[in-house]
């Protein structure tokens, strides 16, 4: 276990999972479908994030939730520009 790999799955499955609020607020307002989709890809990115933490557990996890350093940075750079892109504001 990674001190690094676990801080990077828990910030992804963190800010995935406060991301998904914003765009179903947005989709209530609007019913604009694309808010969901952002949704959905936040929420899945989430349970990414969840998987890679318990691999990161000393509690005997499955191989498949194992992950590294490169592939933990590749999904945090999608995560914080779709956190950026939710709060960026919008043009007038």
């Amino acid at each position: 276990m990674g001190l690094l790999e676990l801080f990077a799955a828990v910030l992804i499955g963190g800010l995935s999972a406060v991301n998904v609020a914003l765009p179903v607020a947005a989709w209530g307002r609007a019913r604009d479908g694309r808010f969901l989709l952002v949704a959905g890809a936040n929420g899945f990115l989430a349970l990414l994030g969840a998987l890679w933490v318990w691999g990161q557990l000393p509690v005997n996890p499955p191989a498949y939730t194992h992950s590294g350093v490169p592939s933990l940075a590749v999904v945090l750079v999608a995560v914080l520009l779709l956190f950026a892109a939710t709060l960026w504001p919008r043009a007038a």
